[in-house]
């Protein structure tokens, strides 16, 4: 049995509401067993860009039925970017709409609702697999020299936050799930804890400032580690930190109050947004980002920055050190090198995956 009935050049499609034909794509892409699951995130986003294609449609009076290439292209042409002061769309968002496009579309033509799919030739020519983002040497700089001083709560657990991201290269959804458990120890040897931190962290490009120096403290700042967990086999992981960031753990566990509780659990978390231990989000650590990169980088164009471009920035200089790519790939919980690919652009030229 054919998926569709047969379909003329001068075929007809039924006419057919576009909200009801979106429900009707969205019931048989949640039970399509074929494909990758779609979540809830990813239906409410393809509802939000078909709800704008139909606006796009209605205001042009364009049947969504009869939709050409030309109009999808102009629909593209049409789209604002989600960042005000921005100059364009990011090819990562035209690729977005018109993947969720040509995916209704496709739906469409399948079922006889529409006589061709208008997206299918208008492929955005930018795949999502640009260069990613990462920091010159001078602005690398001008962020570490910049770190938050100063032993008040926020102070405190900003530079620790910061630290994560430029010398761990963690990403936002590993800070926010780290707990108190997930800080250790490290146990061995002299020599083998000697070995380990020398591999650790990511060193300054330039001397540290004398006002960045950790705080005082009356118990000597053990050789802390970080135990890391996900999904996959690769991002379990323990991360040695370097001194400046394991002075900064330090300095954050004095301040780190238990919550309502009244007592600090193993599973609480590390890190919180108030001092009452209130969650922090991903939406406020991307904040606490881009205000320190306002600070450090006046004049600078921070628009498109954030958590990704310091774990990018921290990766490619890295590379350029000669750190292992195994290790790399280890502190990074990944299972290849296709992620650090992007990175090619910000290398040496003697660095070769």
């Amino acid at each position: 049995m054919p998926l569709a009935p047969a379909l003329t050049l001068d075929a007809a499609p039924e006419a057919l509401d576009g909200m009801a034909f979106f429900e009707a794509w969205q019931s048989s892409r949640v039970l399509d067993t074929h494909r990758k699951p779609m979540g809830a995130t990813g239906l409410a986003q393809a509802g939000f860009v078909w709800r704008k294609w139909l606006a796009f449609c209605s205001v042009r009076d364009i049947d969504w039925q009869a939709a050409s290439p030309e109009d999808v292209q102009a629909f593209a042409g049409d789209i604002s970017p989600r960042k005000p002061g921005t100059p364009c769309v990011s090819p990562v968002t035209l690729r977005r709409y018109w993947r969720i496009l040509n995916d209704l579309y496709a739906h469409a033509w399948l079922t006889g609702a529409v006589a061709h799919n208008p997206a299918a030739c208008v492929m955005p020519a930018t795949s999502e697999k640009t260069s990613s983002l990462a920091l010159p040497p001078h602005l690398w700089a001008l962020l570490q020299e910049g770190l938050p001083g100063g032993c008040q709560f926020k102070a405190r657990r900003n530079r620790l936050v910061l630290l994560l991201m430029m010398r761990c290269a963690l990403t936002v959804t590993e800070i926010i799930s780290l707990t108190l458990g997930s800080v250790q120890v490290y146990e061995g040897t002299p020599d083998e804890i000697a070995q380990r931190l020398a591999l650790a962290g990511l060193p300054l490009l330039q001397p540290e400032s004398p006002f960045r120096a950790p705080l005082a403290s009356s118990s000597p700042v053990p050789a802390y580690a970080l135990q890391l967990s996900g999904a996959r086999l690769a991002q379990t992981r323990q991360l040695v930190l370097d001194s400046r960031t394991r002075a900064a753990l330090h300095d954050w566990l004095e301040v780190r109050k238990p919550g309502k509780a009244g007592k600090a659990g193993n599973h609480d978390r590390l890190i919180v947004g108030s001092a009452e231990g209130a969650a922090i989000t991903p939406k406020g650590l991307y904040n606490l980002c881009q205000a320190h990169m306002a600070r450090c980088l006046v004049g600078f164009d921070i628009a498109q920055m954030g958590p990704n471009t310091l774990r990018n920035t921290c990766i490619s200089c890295w590379l350029n050190q000669g750190v292992p790519l195994n290790e790399i790939l280890r502190r990074c919980g990944l299972k290849d090198e296709q992620v650090l690919i992007r990175l090619q652009k910000h290398l040496n030229s003697i660095v070769v995956f």
